[in-house]
């Protein structure tokens, strides 16, 4: 099949909503990464000008060049029909195959994960477009076996090509090793065969095999993982003061930042001294939502989970109202991934969920993720665009 461009016409059909909720976000990001990473504000500042002197952009700068290769990308996805886009899948999830092969012999080791390219002073991490590919390459063959069929997938000789094909990426970014990544990957896959509506009982199967998985896991498992697990378990024993210090360091410092920001916060900049997070390396990724709530308190982190409320609920109406069950596969595959990194990350920010380098969508500073979130929103735009003229004129 040749890739179907769009009619101009059905820019109209664009979902505003979704995508203006996406821009703030990310306008929120450029404000959010400029506040962890910058000295406080010294003194007075009577213009913008003179309070943008004294930030560090450089991280900014590098975002702000990345939320442009992402807006060209994700218009890009708009163009040819997402069915045209299906129709590749073989194609996007070999790539994903050999690049995924490629870092892990090839990729520079960052923060005890081999799973990035380094381009100059860039890096790139497959495994973050990867959740694209994997979301196509499901719903194209899940769409596949339930074609004409009311109850789903019922029959295991159905499912295994599909938790085969599953499978080898997902290794391969365990073994980076990547357990939070491979958890998005695991959490989307089982997401789109419930709205599949695959048999409960090859679901069960699944989650058994987990089970019993789980301890061969453990012994393949970096201590710096088991450590993250202990805890968030609260485990301590055997352990001296210095190591439990340890154990508890970033956890403890998120905690202690978020709720410093108390109702209105300290403020954007100037908070007046050294910030909470000063000595966590990750406070404009992982952590960036704490830095945040440090400087905005209460009510600005309240207001930035109502924006990830009004995503996360806008895509999901976006999937009820899909016009066949690829494109509604497609839609839940991106809504159970970034569903997955905004309840771990605001989670292990709060301290009620593990550590695990998950970042926040749109407000995490990071190309790859950045890229990958805007594309698989492009998909669920693209996915909404076409069902207002189905049956009309053909797909376009």
């Amino acid at each position: 099949m040749k890739l179907r461009f769009i009619d101009k016409r059905m820019f109209k059909y664009i979902d505003w909503l979704l995508f203006g909720n996406i821009i703030l976000l990310i306008l929120l990001s450029f404000v959010a990464i400029a506040n962890a990473v910058s000295e406080p504000v010294a003194g007075e500042t009577n213009t913008l000008f003179g309070l943008i002197a004294q930030l560090d952009l450089y991280y900014v700068l590098q975002q702000l060049s990345w939320f442009g290769v992402g807006l060209f990308a994700m218009f890009v996805v708009l163009l040819p029909d997402y069915h045209a886009i299906g129709e590749y899948y073989k194609w996007i999830y070999v790539i994903l195959v050999v690049l995924l092969v490629a870092v892990y012999f090839l990729g520079a080791e960052i923060n005890g994960t081999k799973g990035w390219f380094k381009i100059g002073s860039s890096s790139f991490q497959p495994s973050e477009l990867g959740k694209i590919a994997i979301i196509i390459t499901l719903a194209r063959m899940i769409s596949n076996r339930t074609a004409g069929k009311d109850g789903g997938i019922k029959k295991i000789k159905d499912i295994l090509p599909i938790i085969g094909v599953f499978l080898i990426p997902f290794a391969l970014i365990m073994i980076q090793p990547d357990w939070g990544t491979a958890l998005v990957y695991a959490f989307t896959f089982i997401a789109m065969l419930f709205v599949a509506k695959t048999s409960l009982k090859i679901i069960g199967g699944m989650f058994l095999g987990i089970g019993i998985a789980a301890p061969l896991a453990w012994l393949v498992m970096a201590d710096w993982q088991k450590d993250r697990i202990f805890s968030f378990l609260g485990i301590t024993e055997g352990l001296t003061p210095d190591e439990i210090d340890a154990l508890y360091y970033q956890s403890d410092k998120a905690k202690m930042a978020a709720g410093s920001g108390q109702m209105t916060g300290k403020g954007l900049f100037s908070l007046g001294g050294e910030s909470q997070l000063s000595s966590i390396p990750e406070k404009h990724t992982d952590f960036i939502f704490a830095s945040t709530t440090e400087a905005v308190g209460f009510i600005g982190g309240a207001l930035l989970i109502v924006l990830y409320f009004v995503l996360i609920f806008r895509t999901l109406y976006l999937a009820t109202k899909a016009k066949d069950e690829f494109g509604q596969l497609i839609i839940v595959g991106v809504l159970a991934m970034t569903l997955f990194h905004i309840f771990e990350n605001i989670g292990m920010n709060l301290g009620v969920m593990p550590i695990t380098g998950i970042p926040l969508p749109f407000l995490s500073y990071g190309g790859s993720n950045l890229l990958t979130n805007m594309i698989a929103f492009g998909l669920v735009i693209n996915v909404n665009m076409r069902r207002h003229r189905w049956g009309l004129s053909g797909n376009i």
